[in-house]
């Protein structure tokens, strides 16, 4: 986002409005959010003021819809709480964006495989008709009919499987 690398020099803003430089000491993957990770002895030196805790992270061991919302409407009711963030919500969020395509790639192979199956069957159609209007001609000639209609059948079954493939 803000195409920084490390040793680069970045300008974040604190929570009264000033503007501090950071020097950027690594990078991190970030999947949902965006987040500046600090020592407390970095938070000092660039906001010049003890680091003090302002959230907390906490897990819980049931993961259940209902109890997340339960617990997070009960914290949110205490005195010093001033918001909750839920990365349920987030990875939810995620996962039907990343799911999409997939879904879109379903849709794009199932009609492929739909007109390809159209288009065999009207080519198979072609050959087999053009193969009877050969059979007359071929009797003329003093061939069996009965065994090259067999022939010229088993020839246009046996194409048109090895083009399933």
């Amino acid at each position: 986002m803000m195409d920084a690398k490390v040793g680069d020099t970045i300008t974040v803003t604190d929570s009264s409005g000033t503007e501090r430089k950071v020097r950027v000491d690594g990078i991190t993957e970030m999947h949902i959010g965006h987040f500046m990770f600090m020592t407390s002895g970095g938070y000092k030196h660039v906001f010049g003021e003890q680091y003090q805790s302002n959230a907390y992270m906490v897990r819980l061991k049931n993961h259940e819809t209902s109890n997340v919302e339960s617990r997070s409407a009960k914290l949110i009711k205490l005195d010093g709480a001033k918001g909750i963030v839920q990365n349920t919500t987030s990875k939810k969020q995620v996962a039907t964006i990343v799911d999409l395509p997939d879904q879109i790639m379903e849709v794009l192979i199932l009609a492929a495989e739909l007109l390809a199956v159209v288009i065999l069957y009207n080519l198979t159609n072609l050959n087999v008709s053009e193969r009877i209007r050969e059979l007359p001609t071929i009797k003329v000639l003093g061939g069996l009919g009965v065994l090259v209609y067999r022939r010229l059948k088993t020839v246009d079954m046996l194409g048109a499987l090895k083009s399933v493939e």
